[in-house]
């Protein structure tokens, strides 16, 4: 799963997130127009921030199903509770610039990614995790201290969708934007859904870099927290770039990544639905990957920053063993304001990602078939109200079972932000 950390921190100084409606002193705005149902101007979340605990809320549903394509047809309904809890420490007593996070998540019911379509990515991020690593609920932590404008340092266990959720044009994590996880988080097979380790971030003229140190195994095993880097070190530095061109805000990030771990645990990429047998194959120590990625605006809207639409890429590549994904490529168009709102998103993207050629022939030898997966996603969000998001989403996609015919995946999903 893509790791772009300084895209978190630029984004927040964007303020991609919408700001609540204005209302007169005293008066709370009407539910419609509030940017979150229970958190406005008055509220009692809001009182709560004002004294450094800052809680936000969502509910997703998601109902959809196999359409065209080999594999169980029904249509299946499930969904997703979040909280996010932040912690301001120098409002809470204790000192400046520290803070803490707090991600509480719980999945439940059906999704679309184990049909029997003979697909190896999942179709339904919004359900895919933490439940593929074999958890319906899953609990994120992480510690900060913030030095100075332009360096701080993150410690703890890292929910990895909630910063692909931050990347400018095609964040959203799988709950706002696209569902398929190859493009809302585009596996990279050297960091887990959920890291153990420590991030620092500096900001400087003209990039932004983060160097991140975890255990490349999956946090969602206790292990992992009781007895860290049993089985190696992984160390993922980029560095994000923000500049204009044409006049229009781009972003451009360079990532390498090494890792010393011995081989391939199949429960540190839960997000690839394997077969059992790749982890005897793909056995060597040491692995690399180096990927860049962009955003480029077309179109921005002065009056509401963040807003806008635009071309983003993804593009990666790994040494191909232990990694199961010896390379990726995402390419699309999205954004987010239209005639209608200016807080619908929309977008159309095309993915694809290159098997191993040693877990190829690997498997092979097994007489299991497997190829390169590869498909287009489009999808609307229209905001009911700010708060209130009504998404459908059509996928298409060539399986990596050879064996298997192209599926066609159509999703539903309605999002209350609380």
């Amino acid at each position: 799963m893509k790791a772009p950390a300084a895209l978190a921190v630029l984004a927040a100084s964007l303020g991609i997130e919408a700001s609540a409606q204005d209302a007169p002193p005293g008066v709370a705005p009407a539910p419609v127009e509030r940017t979150r149902l229970l958190s406005y101007p008055g509220s009692p979340f809001d009182g709560l921030k004002s004294a450094g605990i800052d809680i936000k809320g969502s509910l997703a549903l998601t109902y959809g199903g196999l359409v065209s394509g080999d594999g169980a047809k029904d249509w299946r309904d499930g969904g997703r509770a979040d909280i996010w809890i932040g912690l301001d420490g120098e409002k809470l007593g204790l000192w400046d610039g520290f803070s803490v996070s707090i991600h509480p998540e719980l999945v439940f019911g059906r999704s679309t990614n184990r049909t029997g379509a003979g697909l190896l990515v999942p179709t339904n991020t919004l359900l895919a995790f933490p439940r593929l690593g074999k958890h319906d609920a899953e609990v994120s932590w992480v510690f900060n201290q913030t030095f100075s404008d332009e360096f701080s340092l993150s410690f703890g266990k890292f929910n990895m969708l909630d910063i692909a959720a931050q990347t400018p044009l095609v964040g959203g994590g799988g709950l706002e934007t696209f569902m398929n996880t190859s493009i809302a988080a585009p596996i990279d097979g050297v960091t887990p859904p959920y890291v153990f380790g420590a991030v620092s971030t500096w900001k400087t003229a003209p990039a932004i870099y983060s160097l991140m140190i975890y255990d490349p195994r999956s946090a969602q095993d206790w292990d992992v927290i009781s007895d860290p880097f049993a089985d190696g070190v992984s160390y993922s530095l980029s560095a994000t770039i923000p500049t204009k061109l044409a006049g229009r805000t781009t972003f451009v990030t360079l990532r390498g990544v090494y890792s010393s771990a011995n081989g391939l645990d199949l429960d540190s990429v839960p997000d690839l639905l394997l077969p059992g047998q790749a982890a005897g194959i793909l056995r060597k120590d040491g692995y690399r990957y180096a990927s860049v990625s962009f955003q480029h605006y077309l179109a921005e809207d002065p009056s509401l920053p963040g807003n806008g639409w635009g071309l983003f890429g993804d593009f990666g590549i790994s040494d191909g063993n232990p990694n199961p994904i010896g390379w990726h490529a995402v390419l699309g168009v999205g954004g987010t304001g239209t005639a209608r709102d200016p807080h619908d998103r929309w977008g159309v993207a095309y993915f694809r990602n290159g098997i191993s050629d040693d877990l190829v022939s690997g498997l092979s030898t097994l007489g299991i078939g497997l190829q390169d997966e590869y498909g287009i996603e489009a999808y609307y969000n229209a905001a009911l109200t700010p708060w209130l998001r009504l998404s459908a989403d059509v996928q298409w996609v060539r399986p990596a079972n050879p064996g298997m015919d192209e599926a066609v995946v159509l999703g539903l999903r309605l999002q209350t932000q609380f």
